[in-house]
């Protein structure tokens, strides 16, 4: 990866903290048919930024973040298909070479083959046009690069009796990412990042007892990415993991989840290989007064968002309170704590942050949104601190 992509994929942590703050954990239940969502939904936000290059170099500006989906299915719980659309433009008012643009379109189909048995399909394309720069001490100059992906998953889903279910899948997705053009064609577009393609295989037992779901998983990723440079900006790799999962919900609101286990990565010709432990805990408790104390932590290796070549092992923190003052006014308010490990390069990223946010629903289903993120990121090696805050308006409908 290379250094402009990665303040990118620091910079859009920050504008979707909401993604990061409810982190997501679940006990896979049998494979079922959906129901419909909202067939279109829609966000405009303008944030407020003190650091729009996500460097040691402070830059504030104004930004504009717009957001839409659509989607439509057809059937029923025994067989249906669908399709959808969503698309994500950011526009700075200064550092316009900051700005992106994405789309992407996706389809699936699900059918129930017998009273035991599920299959689900679906497929995905994305495509994106990424501004960011390149910081070259006394110039700062911006970058624009295009990427692709194709993606595709199959899943089959095994009633076993006795409230036990076995869920097989498998995934495949290839990205490619064309030459980087640099600001008034400084320098010549060059390659900056590899083409890659990652083959998941993945199995799931699951058995539920009254409120209580547990069981275990094993999963292999084998990743291959395209050699580009010397040495090489990104390398190959197969990630193992095994893991034993437990779930509760209560009629009471609670909601526990645990899932403790090993992961064994192995870099490209022996460059590396190690065994983690890997843990992700999630708790979400309902409080008198409208008030919810949500929590997360977990650690595992990253392979996706990382700096270093091969992967980076990380573990966060998170806790939020969330108070549901009336059916129409919500506030929220959360902190984190992170810690990125390269596993090649020498560096560490220590990071923490805060937010608060206020939710208004103006006129179904419209709602105001008002929010403050405040982060502070520290890199060991290159001894660089970043703090960045950021403060957005939005609107955001379902239809």
């Amino acid at each position: 990866m290379n250094p402009a992509s990665r303040r990118k994929r620091q910079r859009s942590a920050k504008l979707h903290p909401c993604r990061a703050m409810l982190f997501a954990f679940a006990l896979t239940a049998p494979a079922q048919a959906e129901p419909a969502a909202p067939a279109t939904t829609a966000s405009i936000e303008r944030h407020w930024t003190s650091n729009a290059l996500d460097s040691d170099r402070a830059v504030a500006d104004w930004v504009t973040l717009l957001r839409g989906s659509s989607q439509r299915q057809w059937g029923d719980a025994d067989a249906n298909a669908g399709m959808g659309a969503a698309f994500e433009a950011t526009r700075h008012d200064r550092i316009t070479f900051e700005d992106d643009r994405a789309l992407a379109l996706s389809a699936h189909a699900f059918r129930r083959l017998s009273a035991a048995a599920e299959l689900r399909g679906s497929l995905n394309y994305r495509v994106s046009s990424t501004g960011d720069d390149l910081d070259l001490g006394a110039v700062v100059i911006g970058t624009r690069a295009l990427k692709q992906e194709v993606s595709g998953q199959a899943q089959l889903g095994i009633d076993l009796g006795n409230a036990t279910t076995l869920i097989m899948e498998a995934s495949e997705s290839f990205e490619t990412t064309g030459r980087t053009r640099f600001e008034n064609a400084i320098l010549a577009p060059a390659r900056l990042d590899p083409d890659v393609n990652r083959f998941q295989l993945l199995a799931r037992v699951t058995r539920t007892v009254g409120a209580l779901a547990f069981g275990g998983s094993a999963s292999t990723l084998v990743a291959s990415v395209e050699r580009l440079g010397f040495p090489p900006v990104a390398l190959s790799f197969v990630l193992t993991a095994i893991r034993a999962e437990w779930a509760v919900r209560e009629k009471s609101g609670l909601s526990l989840g645990l899932a403790l286990g090993v992961e064994w990565l192995r870099g490209t010709q022996d460059i590396y290989s190690g065994i983690r432990p890997t843990w992700q805990l999630r708790l979400a408790q309902p409080l008198p007064h409208g008030f919810e104390l949500r929590t997360a932590w977990f650690g595992r290796y990253e392979t996706v968002e990382s700096d270093d070549p091969l992967a980076s092992w990380l573990q966060r923190a998170e806790l939020e309170l969330g108070w549901k003052v009336s059916e129409r006014f919500a506030l929220a308010s959360g902190v984190f704590c992170e810690a990125r490990q390269n596993l090649l390069f020498e560096n560490e990223e220590r990071s923490r942050g805060v937010y608060a946010e206020a939710t208004y629903a103006l006129r179904k289903p419209l709602s105001l949104v008002v929010r403050i993120d405040a982060s502070s990121t520290f890199k060991t090696i290159i001894e660089q601190r970043e703090k960045t805050l950021d403060a957005f308006v939005g609107l955001r409908t379902d239809i």
